[in-house]
């Protein structure tokens, strides 16, 4: 087949597929005449640290909680297609991109957005002086942006990256107003920001709440729930009974053992499977799991499909690749990742492992059901002969010591916008990531991947994953176990779709009660 530049461009997903004429039923999906309006509660397993989104690192929680404040240039729709949201159109002639944008935005304050505003937030996100665990997976392609007239925005690119407005519909690409940024000063915004989504914060109280109003303003019309508190409710057994007596509308995270205590009336289960992926991260770079042959050895000790089907009921797909299967670079008849005990008792000889203990420090709560995942794979461990010392930490704790550098060996998830392009396996370990302090990966392995980036043709890109997956196969500072899926609580009275991307939409036309 014969690609040209727009035919790859739709085939990657990255083609604006509405203009400014597009009615809000089509972008938000077909609202109902009358719709209840009334307050929503939602009961969530962890929370950010703080609110600001070009900054404060936690895709899953922060993706759930920038999602209602901001809204960002692009989004991803619920079959993983590019869409506009902020910007009406784009178009591009190689390292140039220019971004149309919508006209009579209004922020939280009313103040109307212009392509200055947009040119800020970016410019906050990729070259402030404050530290960003975000800016990573931005800075290898984008070489500037500016505002070239009051809603046309100009972004020059470091490379010919197809992929750009994917990269952009995540909440962390997020628009707020230059004039209140300015003001406010760093510090104040953590906890009291403001954007152009369908809420605005009335009151942040970290380790209790979130309670957010509705934006009477918002460009695609005004949301159903009145006013919105999201409350941190860690304890699986805590959130379900609150969700059961009425006190929550809506909670995250059930884990699949639970499932039937919630799926009858008056509330149920929805589930969705996610963009995103459970391992087990290793630290290459500090003994005694800089030994790769060790690495490989806790790898091979793992007993995925064991995990699959009896913690999660079948519920969850054994991950056989980096990629996922849709996302371009997945290579569907490679077999799944190991279990072979034999195998791993010849890595641990090769390491010359003298039963040195090995630091097993999970977060215990952040992700559903992976304190019984990992409880399971330290048995597993243990069983093949490897000295571990588990500690499961509280969320914080967990965040902390991740970001310092200082796990041996944890749970982790990778995401994806849908392109292999924009997975973590692309985009985790580039320049000022704190995943760099794991694993450096090789010049090679940079160069595939940026290669890929800016090629247009389908072949090139490919080969180069599959290039990638082989580096990683042999350097194996990872352990890929299963596809992710959430599994929400939800009072019956509550009409939605849960998103690939961990957002609990809240916007006209995605939510009723």
């Amino acid at each position: 087949m014969k690609w040209s530049r727009r035919s790859f461009l739709k085939g990657a997903g990255v083609v604006a597929a509405a203009s400014a004429l597009q009615p809000v039923a089509q972008v938000f999906g077909a609202p109902a005449l009358i719709q209840a309006a009334k307050p929503l509660t939602i009961g969530i397993n962890a929370e950010v640290s703080a609110l600001d989104p070009h900054h404060v690192p936690g895709s899953i929680i922060g993706n759930r909680i920038f999602n209602f404040i901001f809204d960002q240039l692009t989004q991803i729709d619920l079959e993983g297609q590019v869409q506009p949201m902020l910007a009406t159109e784009w178009q591009n002639d190689g390292v140039t991109w220019m971004f149309t944008l919508r006209p009579d935005v209004q922020f939280h304050d009313g103040t109307v957005m212009t392509a200055a505003d947009a040119a800020y937030s970016l410019n906050r996100l990729l070259f402030s002086e404050q530290p960003s665990q975000i800016r990573a997976a931005f800075t290898p392609f984008i070489e500037s942006v500016e505002a070239s007239d009051d809603l046309m925005l100009t972004i020059i690119t470091k490379f010919v990256d197809p992929l750009l407005p994917l990269r952009l519909a995540t909440p962390n690409a997020a628009i707020m107003p230059q004039a209140y940024a300015e003001a406010t000063g760093f510090d104040a915004l953590q906890t009291a920001p403001m954007g152009a989504g369908p809420y605005r914060v009335a009151e942040f109280i970290p380790g209790d709440r979130l309670v957010m109003e509705r934006h009477s303003g918002y460009w695609g019309g005004e949301p159903v729930a009145t006013d919105v508190t999201v409350r941190l409710i860690p304890e699986d057994a805590t959130r379900i009974a609150a969700l059961q007596a009425g006190e929550v509308d809506l909670i995250t995270t059930v884990p699949p053992d639970l499932i039937e205590l919630i799926n009858a009336d008056p509330t149920r289960i929805d589930r969705v499977s996610l963009y995103n992926w459970m391992l087990i991260y290793f630290n290459s770079l500090k003994a005694p799991t800089s030994s790769v042959n060790l690495r490989k050895a806790l790898s091979l000790s793992i007993d995925r499909e064991l995990i699959a089907s009896e913690l999660w009921g079948g519920n969850v797909r054994v991950m056989n690749d980096y990629f996922l299967p849709g996302e371009f670079g997945h290579d569907a008849e490679r077999p799944a990742f190991a279990f072979d005990l034999e195998a791993a008792a010849r890595e641990l000889e090769a390491a010359g492992y003298a039963g040195e203990t090995i630091e097993f420090t999970p977060p215990g709560t952040y992700y559903t059901n992976g304190r019984l995942v990992t409880d399971v794979i330290n048995e597993m461990w243990a069983a093949a002969g490897i000295t571990v010392q588990y500690e499961p930490l509280d969320t914080a704790q967990w965040a902390d010591r991740s970001l310092a550098g200082n796990n041996i060996a944890t749970l982790q998830s990778f995401g994806t916008s849908g392109d292999a392009g924009t997975s973590s396996v692309a985009q985790s370990w580039g320049e000022g990531s704190w995943v760099r302090q794991y694993y450096v990966p090789s010049d090679e392995y940079a160069q595939l991947i940026q290669d890929a980036a800016s090629s247009l043709d389908p072949a090139v890109r490919y080969e180069n994953y599959r290039a990638v997956t082989a580096i990683l196969d042999q350097d194996t500072p990872i352990a890929p176990l299963y596809q992710s899926v959430e599994f929400y609580g939800v009072n019956s009275g509550i009409t939605w779709q849960p998103h690939q991307q961990f957002y609990i939409d809240l916007r006209p036309g995605r939510f009723s009660f």
